[in-house]
C-alpha cells in the first residue's frame, strides 16, 4: 500500500549581485586577457629591440678610428716598452693588434715591424735600411702609417689577404707603412710594406726625401733645400705626377687630406696649400699650426694675440673663422660641415660658409669627440660636456674636482674616459662615465706610480717618475 504522494514546489532563488557581478566580469576577462598579455609582449619586444639597436651603434662607434679597447674595471700592465721600442709604440699606428713602425737598430740599420699590443713580442720585422747605407746618407728614413679611404676598412684589424694583393689595397684599408728610406745623400727608395705581414708591396726610386703624408693614392714627398724652399713631389703608383718649389722653412713638414697638401713649419712662420694639381691654393705668413678635419685642412695663425684660422676644402674658395680650429679624435659623421674652434670660448662654423652656428662660454680641450650630432669634451669645469653641433645647447655631464685638469675624453663606444691630473706628483686617475643619458660616473684601477697616461692607437700607454713606458690593459 502506498502512502500519499507529498506535493513538492521547486522554488528558483535568484543569484545575488556579487554573483552576477562575478559572472559579468568574467566574461570580460575571457574575452580581453589576450590584450594586456599583448601589451606587455609588444613592451618587452621594443626593449629588446632598443637594446640591440644600442648594443650595434656601440659596436659601430667602437670600430671607428681613434676609438679604444675595451677598458676593464682595473688596469694592469701588460708589458714594459724598451727604448729602442718607444718610437715603434708612440707613433700610434696600430694593425691586427700590434704596434707598427720602423726603429734605428743597434748595428745601424733600419727596420721595421710590428709589436704585439699585449706581450710586446716581434711578430714580424722587415729590413728597410742596411746599416752600410745609413752611413752613406745624412738622412733619417720617414714612416707613415696609411689611413683607411674604404668605406668599410678598419686599420685596427687585419685586412683579408689575398695573392693579388697590392701596395694600393694596402694603402685603402689603412693597413700600409710608407717609408722614405735614403740610401745615398741624394737619393731614397719609397717602400710599402704590408703591416699585417711585413712584406714589401713597392719599392721605387726617388730623390731625397726628408717629409712624407700620404692621402689616399698619392704619397707626397718634400725635400728641403738650404734657402727656405721644399720641392713638394706627387707620387702616384710609383710614378711622380708633379712637382712644385715652394717656401716652406728649415723645419717644414707635411699634412695631407682631401686632395691637398699642406707643408710649412710653424717655428718659421710660413705655410703653403697646394691643390692635388700641385696649385699653389694659400700661402700664410705667421705662427701657424696645420691639421686636418676629415677632408678639410686647416691653418691656424697667431696675429696679435689672437688667433685666426682659415678652412680649406677642395675646389671651394678658403673659409675664414676665428680662434683655433679643434680636431676631433672620434668622428661618427654625424656633425658633417660644422667646424669647432676654441680659445676663452668655443665656436661652431659652417664649414662651407664660415657662418657661425653657435658660441658657448667654455674653453674646451684642445680636441674632442663626434657622437650622435655632439660635441664632446672636457673643458676646465667640466671632466665630459656636450653641445649640440648644430644647435650649441650644452649638457653638463660631470664637473672637475678643484684643482684637478681634465684631458680630452677618449672612447671604447658605451663609455668616455677622462684622464684626470692633479699636483704634478699626484698619480694620473683614469675616470670612466656611460655615454648614455643619466649614467653615472667610476674611477677606473691604474698600476701604482703612473704620473702621466695617454691613448696609443687603440691602447693606453703610462708612464712612471723613472720614465718607464707601459702599455696597459
Amino acid at each position: 500500500m502506498h502512502g500519499g504522494v507529498r506535493e513538492v514546489e521547486l522554488v528558483e532563488e535568484a543569484p545575488d549581485e556579487a554573483r552576477r557581478a562575478a559572472r559579468r566580469h568574467g566574461g570580460v576577462w575571457r574575452r580581453w586577457w589576450p590584450v594586456p598579455v599583448l601589451v606587455v609582449g609588444l613592451v618587452v619586444a621594443a626593449q629588446a629591440i632598443l637594446d640591440a639597436r644600442a648594443r650595434r651603434h656601440d659596436a659601430f662607434l667602437a670600430s671607428l678610428p681613434g676609438t679604444i679597447a675595451p677598458v676593464p674595471e682595473r688596469l694592469d700592465v701588460r708589458w714594459e716598452v724598451s727604448t729602442q721600442d718607444q718610437p715603434v709604440v708612440a707613433a700610434g699606428f696600430e694593425v691586427g693588434g700590434a704596434f707598427v713602425g720602423a726603429r734605428r737598430m743597434g748595428d745601424g740599420s733600419f727596420d721595421a715591424l710590428a709589436l704585439d699590443t699585449g706581450t710586446g713580442a716581434v711578430r714580424w720585422a722587415t729590413a728597410l735600411q742596411a746599416a752600410s747605407d745609413a752611413r752613406a746618407s745624412a738622412a733619417s728614413p720617414v714612416c707613415v702609417g696609411t689611413r683607411a679611404t674604404t668605406p668599410t676598412a678598419s686599420p685596427s684589424s687585419t685586412a683579408a689577404r689575398t695573392d693579388a694583393r697590392t701596395a694600393a689595397d694596402a694603402v685603402g684599408t689603412g693597413t700600409a707603412l710608407v717609408c722614405a728610406v735614403p740610401f745615398s745623400a741624394q737619393a731614397a727608395r719609397l717602400v710599402t710594406v704590408d703591416a699585417a705581414d711585413g712584406s714589401v708591396l713597392a719599392s721605387v726610386a726617388v730623390p731625397r726625401t726628408d717629409a712624407l703624408a700620404v692621402d689616399g693614392a698619392t704619397t707626397y714627398l718634400a725635400a728641403r733645400t738650404d734657402n727656405g724652399t721644399c720641392a713638394v713631389r706627387a707620387v702616384v703608383d710609383g710614378t711622380s705626377r708633379w712637382v712644385t718649389v715652394v717656401r716652406c722653412g728649415a723645419g717644414a713638414r707635411l699634412l695631407a687630406a682631401g686632395g691637398q697638401v699642406a707643408v710649412g713649419a710653424s717655428t718659421d712662420g710660413w705655410t703653403t696649400v697646394l691643390a692635388s694639381d700641385g696649385r699653389v691654393v694659400a700661402a700664410v705668413d705667421g705662427s701657424t699650426t696645420t691639421a686636418a678635419v676629415g677632408d678639410l685642412i686647416v691653418t691656424s695663425t697667431s696675429v696679435g694675440g689672437k688667433v685666426r684660422s682659415r678652412v680649406y676644402a677642395a675646389g671651394r674658395e678658403p673659409v675664414a673663422v676665428a680662434g683655433t680650429v679643434m680636431v676631433p679624435q672620434v668622428d661618427d659623421g654625424s656633425a658633417a660641415g660644422v667646424v669647432v674652434t676654441a680659445d676663452r670660448e668655443s665656436r661652431g662654423y659652417d664649414a662651407a660658409t664660415g657662418r657661425l652656428l653657435w658660441r658657448v662660454p667654455l674653453a674646451l680641450s684642445g680636441a674632442y669627440l663626434v657622437r650622435d650630432g655632439r660635441i664632446v669634451s672636457s673643458s676646465s669645469q667640466d671632466l665630459v660636456v656636450e653641445i649640440d653641433a648644430h644647435s650649441g645647447k650644452v649638457r653638463h655631464r660631470a664637473a672637475v674636482q678643484r684643482d684637478a685638469l681634465a684631458m680630452t675624453p677618449m672612447t671604447d663606444g658605451p663609455r668616455y674616459f677622462t684622464v684626470v691630473l692633479g699636483a704634478p706628483s699626484d698619480p694620473a686617475r683614469l675616470i670612466g662615465i656611460d655615454a648614455a643619458a643619466g649614467q653615472g660616473v667610476t674611477q677606473v684601477g691604474t698600476p701604482v706610480g703612473l704620473l702621466s697616461l695617454r691613448q696609443v692607437g687603440r691602447h693606453l700607454v703610462g708612464s712612471d717618475a723613472a720614465g718607464v713606458v707601459s702599455v696597459l690593459g
